[in-house]
């Protein structure tokens, strides 16, 4: 295990596998390549206070499987219950500066790397098949690796491609994720898909298609999801600012915490398939 400081911690989990019948609709997206960097932006509505503070994220072994990169929980807050799957041709430590205290004050996170590789391997960067069984399977072993909480309810926070595939595991695994934390995903959030949620927070910036989040959060209102959506300062799809987009982020775990409501029951949290 090796500590990377000044950057925040996630668990990122990546696939890019022919679509299953059940999966096919989500494989119509064109994803868009983000390149891996980090950039300023203007506040785009009142967030929580920005931070300048640091959390350091851990590269964890995980057996038969590429590194995870773990945010550790601040003292008192527990096994980590959170994961977090990064865009497409991305790598999770991208993002990650620019929330970790936020995931570290609210019980650490894990972030998986995608299955399948971008161009060149020794870059890095990875992309999410439509495997779902996979992901679901990837990401619990990343959770023990971490020392994390990996038989209970997990939430889910995605970032574009992950944003999406988040939603398949929530179709496909209702009693395992039931929070959301999306950003700037290419599709609107769906309340089939995510018909167990107990909460979701949907957050866009400026550069991102701002309308598929606000109206999605709008739809999983109306299905009586608690829902919200939040903005970023980010001006361009793909950056993400290290000084106040964690005010951002931090604002929607606070909300999940305050308004997830109770699950449903079991014979409903399961979606029928598009």
């Amino acid at each position: 295990m090796r500590s990377l400081m000044g950057v925040l911690g996630l668990v990122v989990v990546g696939c890019n596998a022919a679509p299953s019948p059940a999966e096919a609709p989500a494989e119509q997206v064109s994803w868009p390549t983000i390149a891996p960097r980090v950039t300023t932006g203007q506040v785009a509505r009142p967030a929580a206070e920005p931070t300048t503070e640091t959390a350091a994220f851990e590269e964890v072994a995980v057996e038969g499987d590429l590194p995870a990169l773990v945010v550790r929980p601040a003292p008192g807050a527990g096994a980590i219950k959170t994961v977090f799957l990064t865009g497409s041709c991305t790598h999770p430590s991208t993002y990650l500066k620019a929330f970790a205290h936020a995931a570290s004050e609210h019980g650490g996170l894990v972030a998986v790397q995608g299955d399948q590789p971008c161009g060149d391997p020794k870059e890095g960067l990875r992309r999410w098949s439509s495997d779902t069984a996979l992901a679901q399977k990837r990401i619990e072993a990343a959770l023990r690796a971490a020392g994390g909480d990996a038989d209970g309810e997990l939430t889910l926070v995605g970032y574009s491609q992950g944003a999406e595939r988040a939603e398949w595991l929530a179709n496909r695994f209702p009693t395992k994720f039931t929070r959301f934390v999306l950003l700037a995903s290419p599709i609107v959030p769906s309340p089939r898909r995510l018909a167990g949620a107990h909460a979701v927070v949907t957050i866009a910036g400026r550069g991102d298609v701002r309308e598929n989040m606000s109206d999605g959060a709008r739809a999983l209102r109306r299905e009586s999801i608690p829902a919200l959506y939040l903005e970023l300062p980010s001006t361009k799809h793909g950056e993400l600012d290290a000084t106040t987009d964690d005010g951002v982020v931090a604002q929607a775990f606070d909300w999940l915490d305050d308004n997830a409501r109770a699950p449903r029951p079991r014979s409903h949290a399961r979606v029928t398939r598009p």
